[in-house]
C-alpha cells in the first residue's frame, strides 16, 4: 500500500465512532488466519517467561540506546524511561496529535516524525541496545520493521514484539505473531523472554545472535 493511503488509513480508522470500529473489526475477524510454521527447539531452549511487560522492562539493558517504534500517547515510553534509565530513547510515530510528553524529559528522548521503517532506517547500525516494535500490526508492516530493525541492534541486544497475537479481545486482528515467528525461522534469534498477559497480548523479546544469521 503506498504510503499516503496508508496514513489516511490510520488516520481514518482513528476517526471511526466506536461501532463503526467494532463492525471493522467483525468483517475483519472472519477472515481465514494465516499461521507461522512451528519453532525449532534451539529457538525456544532457555527461554524465560516474565509475569507481565512491565517485568520485562527490568530484565532489559539500563541506561542503553533505546527506540520506540509506535508511542500513541507515549504510556509505555514512560514505563521505560523510569525502568530502564535509557540514555537515549527514540520515540517513532507518524503522529504525536495524542502524545503527551510528561514524563519524558530532552536530550534524553527524541521524538521522530514519519513511518517507523524509514526513521529507523536512518541510524547507524548497531546502534541500539534494543528495539520495541510496536507500529504497524499488519503481518507485512510488522515484518517489514523486523528487519529493518534487525542491522540497527547490537549483537547481544533485543527486540521485543508487543502483542505477540492473532486477535485481541475487541476482535483487532494483528499479524505479529506470524511476523515475529517468520522473523525467527528467517534470522535465527532465539527468544530471550516471553511476558505474559492477561488478555494474551504477549510482548516477546528476541536476542539477536553474536553473529546474525543474514537471510
Amino acid at each position: 500500500m503506498p504510503k499516503t493511503l496508508k496514513w489516511l488509513e490510520m488516520r481514518v480508522r482513528k476517526l471511526m465512532p466506536q461501532p463503526v470500529r467494532t463492525a471493522y473489526r467483525i468483517a475483519r475477524s472472519l477472515k481465514h488466519v494465516e499461521v507461522a510454521q512451528p519453532l525449532p527447539p534451539e529457538l525456544v531452549d532457555g527461554a524465560r517467561l516474565s509475569p507481565s511487560r512491565l517485568h520485562l522492562l527490568d530484565l532489559m539493558p539500563k541506561r542503553g540506546k533505546v527506540a520506540e517504534l509506535g508511542t500513541l500517547r507515549g504510556d509505555f515510553a514512560r514505563c521505560i524511561f523510569s525502568r530502564t534509565e535509557p540514555a537515549e530513547l527514540h520515540l517513532v510515530d507518524i503522529d504525536y496529535t495524542e502524545f503527551d510528553e510528561t514524563g519524558l524529559p530532552a536530550p534524553q528522548v527524541s521524538r521522530h516524525v514519519g513511518f517507523t521503517h524509514d526513521v529507523i532506517a536512518s541510524f547507524p547500525n548497531s546502534y541500539f541496545d534494543w528495539i520495541y516494535i510496536d507500529a504497524d500490526h499488519s503481518y507485512e508492516g510488522c515484518l517489514r520493521d523486523a528487519h529493518i530493525s534487525a542491522d540497527k541492534i547490537r549483537p547481544g541486544g533485543y527486540m521485543v514484539f508487543n502483542d505477540f497475537a492473532h486477535i485481541d479481545p475487541y476482535l483487532g486482528r494483528y499479524g505479529v505473531k506470524r511476523a515475529a515467528m517468520d522473523f525467527m525461522h528467517e534470522r535465527r534469534w532465539p527468544i530471550a523472554f516471553l511476558a505474559l498477559d492477561a488478555y494474551g497480548l504477549y510482548d516477546i523479546a528476541l536476542r539477536k545472535p553474536d553473529v546474525d544469521n543474514d537471510p
